[in-house]
């Protein structure tokens, strides 16, 4: 049978959009948020960056006319005199303005998820890895094993700060914060000029769609 790209693209926008709009939710409570509902960040990053077939790929095409722009602070090392109070500190976290206006932005997903945003036992750790950890061995989405020595070491401190902090894995909040901004104007884009199926998805009076999803999400957040 046959594929029907057009309803398979408007399967996809609507994921991609409710994706984002979760992520943005979930990571403007993280003062308020348990560390299992900040964990569930995670397998929503994977789905738009890290999957076989990103679906962040699937339908930006050529909607945007340049790259997506994430503002992200890397991780800077510590100063000398830092190093001499923080001997023991085995893990160190992207600054506290980590998703603050960046001078310059980061341009692109491979840039992005390259970025190195912390530390671990004196190894980089990068966005991917972050995402990949939670997903893939805390239970974002798998409970498992870990496969390389950065994720071995998130994996032993882990135990350790499960019910006592959320300061770790606040930083999944702080990535998915970075990731709804850059991502909203692809958001607002498929919004604004969505995937329709001729015939079937209508011009309304209120300048909506007829039988559309766009329609009820629109609707909803109008004043």
């Amino acid at each position: 049978m046959a594929r029907d790209i057009g309803a398979q693209m408007i399967l996809a926008e609507w994921l991609f959009v409710e994706t984002v709009a979760d992520v943005g939710r979930r990571s403007r409570r993280r003062a308020e948020y348990s560390r299992y509902e900040l964990l569930g960040i995670a397998p929503l990053l994977r789905k738009l960056f890290v999957d076989k077939r990103p679906l962040l790929d699937t339908v930006k095409s050529d909607r945007l006319d340049g790259p997506l722009l994430f503002d992200v602070h890397p991780w800077g090392p510590p100063t000398a005199a830092d190093e001499q109070t923080d001997l023991q500190y085995r893990l160190r976290l992207g600054r506290p303005d980590i998703g603050a206006k960046a001078d310059p932005p980061v341009e692109g997903v491979p840039s992005f998820l390259s970025t190195v945003v912390g530390q671990v036992g004196g190894d980089d750790l990068t966005v991917k890895q972050v995402i990949r950890y939670y997903a893939h061995v805390e239970g974002g989405v798998h409970f498992g094993v870990p496969e390389d020595p950065v994720e071995a070491k998130l994996a032993r401190m882990a135990p350790l700060l499960v019910g006592h902090s959320t300061g770790q894995i606040e930083l999944l909040a702080r990535l998915g914060r970075i990731t709804a901004e850059a991502l909203r104007p692809l958001q607002s884009a498929i919004l604004s000029s969505p995937t329709v199926i001729r015939g079937l998805h209508l011009p309304t009076e209120d300048g909506l769609l007829l039988n559309h999803w766009t329609s009820d999400y629109l609707r909803a957040r109008r004043p």
